[in-house]
């Protein structure tokens, strides 16, 4: 599959590092951007908290960096703060008509695609290990999941 670019979806942080579940999205992406050569990567994240300094986008860059990754071919979007908004900034970012693979945890796919649809793109998922600590947000994802079902989220 061809594509012009390769979303980063945001996630937790460490203090001013990804977390064990962001970083292997982030390595995820690595590996793919290293064997197409051509892509450039979208990091997608604002600042969540208030002690927060840094962007999820700019943790994320700064990982891919230390990766590898050539600068160059690392752009931010630092506004998203819902992956809804990650969807449709990227949408912004990039152009309606790219094509877009996006990164995210492999339980966070089922919703992260309906997400999408709501964002009017057509992305496709390229799913990240969920790590150590998966089957918390694995908890979490299914409720989230029957919130959607019933209307109350997106």
């Amino acid at each position: 599959m061809h594509a012009d670019y390769l979303l980063i979806l945001g996630g937790p942080l460490e203090g001013d590092k990804p977390s064990e579940l962001l970083y292997e999205r982030i390595k995820t992406a690595a590996e793919y951007l290293n064997e197409h050569p051509d892509m450039k990567a979208v990091c997608s994240g604002g600042i969540k908290g208030k002690h927060q300094k840094l962007s999820e986008a700019r943790i994320m860059k700064n990982a891919l960096l230390e990766l590898g990754i050539a600068e160059d071919r690392i752009l931010l979007e630092e506004k998203a703060k819902t992956t809804l908004q990650n969807f449709r900034y990227t949408k912004e970012l990039v152009g309606a008509d790219a094509k877009v693979i996006y990164v995210t945890s492999a339980f966070h796919i089922w919703r992260s695609a309906y997400i999408m649809e709501k964002a009017g793109v057509n992305y496709i998922p390229l799913p990240a290990p969920n790590g150590a600590h998966s089957l918390g947000f694995r908890i979490r994802e299914q409720f989230l999941k029957g919130l959607v079902k019933i209307g109350i989220i997106i």
